[in-house]
């Protein structure tokens, strides 16, 4: 059993979260990992695909019927303007964890610790990571390049031993490329509390909402299939309207025939960002194009299982792990 300040603070058997993964983690998934013994927890923002308060509201509901066990919904933080509605939900629900993500927390932090929430921030910078504490952050979630999906310039271990030696008050997770027990006990052994998991979840029997090709692929990738770019976002806020990212953030998925066509090459595409948009559209619609999200860790995903079994066997490795170093340095 591993036991640390997030298994303490949640009442965990796993020091694991579960990411908060915008129409692919929900309802299922987040009880699956709450009640098997890490948190689980819901994406209530995508950027480009709309979530109204009343799927917020029923993801709530749902997970509440069965488990009275923590769980958390996540935001993605400069997007919650543009979607209040999904966040005052989730705050008049007096859901017991947020967690936010990408940019700066302020002045949303502060409405939920006033709801008597818990509040984890994943944070891209050290900056990030200091207005986070300044503000009440409870856990900070420290997010590698690694990661699949939206995700800084920083690699993880570097910016994980800085946050540390800063903070060593506070509660700290790693994210990016956590999905095996030898990475799980390396960040233990660093001083982290946990881990933040989204690939490793993305392909286990309850992740309902990922496409079974994309779980396929994830299990066949060995993760150097994937490319962090800013093509997509440069199509999707052209389309959808939505606000920009921040500069240092980009998407990490798997790459495909636009990708390639179009990284490193962002000035041409903005130039004739109209005509590329509608054949990006027209290719999404017809299925002809997939994006599929996820990050480097896919190397160490060998099958898909359900969440308990993903979790226990984690868990067990990184112990082992632990125990083997211990061993061998004395």
């Amino acid at each position: 059993m591993i036991a640390t300040r997030l298994t303490q603070l949640f009442d965990l058997r796993y020091p694991l979260v579960c990411a908060p993964m915008g129409r692919y983690s929900d309802a299922k998934l987040a009880l699956a990992v709450s009640t098997s013994g890490g948190l689980g927890t819901f994406g209530a923002i995508h950027p480009s695909r709309p979530i109204e308060p009343a799927y917020v509201e029923e993801q709530i509901l749902a997970i509440r019927q069965k488990t009275d066990r923590p769980f958390g919904v996540g935001f993605i933080t400069h997007l919650i303007e543009r979607y209040v509605g999904a966040f005052d939900c989730a705050i008049e629900h007096k859901v017991p964890v947020f967690t936010l993500s990408f940019s700066d927390p302020r002045p949303w932090l502060g409405k939920i610790k006033a709801s008597g929430a818990t509040a984890i921030c994943q944070v891209q910078t050290i900056d990030d990571a200091r207005i986070a504490v300044d503000e009440g952050a409870d856990v900070l979630a420290i997010q590698g390049n690694e990661a699949g999906g939206h995700c800084g310039e920083l690699n993880l271990l570097p910016f994980l031993s800085m946050t540390l030696d800063e903070f060593p008050d506070t509660p700290v997770i790693a994210a990016g490329g956590m999905a095996s027990g030898r990475s799980l006990a390396a960040v233990l052994a660093a001083g982290a509390d946990g881990a933040w998991i989204g690939t490793g979840f993305a392909v286990t029997s309850e992740a309902s909402g990922v496409p079974q090709s994309m779980k396929e692929r994830i299990v066949a990738s060995d993760g150097r299939d994937t490319v962090r770019n800013r093509v997509f976002d440069t199509l999707a806020s052209h389309l959808n309207g939505t606000p920009n990212w921040r500069r240092d953030i980009a998407f990490r998925c798997r790459s495909n025939p636009l990708i390639e066509r179009w990284h490193g090459n962002e000035e041409t595409l903005r130039n004739r960002i109209d005509d590329v948009a509608r054949e990006f559209a027209e290719a999404r619609q017809s299925g002809t194009l997939d994006i599929d999200v996820f990050g480097e860790s896919a190397a160490f995903i060998s099958s898909d299982q359900d969440a308990a079994n993903f979790m226990e066997d984690l868990c067990t490795q990184a112990e082992y792990r632990l125990r083997m170093s211990l061993a061998r340095i004395s």
